[in-house]
């Protein structure tokens, strides 16, 4: 189980180092709740787990993909008739 450590926490943004090739993370961020800067090891009594704004993240994913499978079988619809059409 996660703590209720602030970089676990949804309002949490991590901060990052920029390196040649890559990024560290670095052990302070922002929350968006607190509009401060704020350490990943501190706690507050907003928490709110990251694991449900990913939920909300999957859930916006397979309603979009859902949309998209939805106009491609009218598309795909569309140009079985006008090639019957043209038979």
């Amino acid at each position: 189980m996660k703590t209720l450590k602030c970089k676990n926490c949804a309002h949490y943004t991590a901060y990052y180092k920029k390196w040649i090739c890559n990024f560290e993370r670095l052990s302070n961020g922002f929350c968006e709740k607190h509009q401060k800067l704020q350490t990943q090891h501190e706690t507050c009594d907003d928490f709110k787990s990251s694991e449900q704004k990913e939920e909300g993240k999957k859930r916006k994913l397979l309603s979009s993909l859902e949309q998209a499978v939805d106009s491609i079988n009218v598309i795909a619809q569309i140009l079985k008739d006008d090639y019957l059409n043209d038979l």
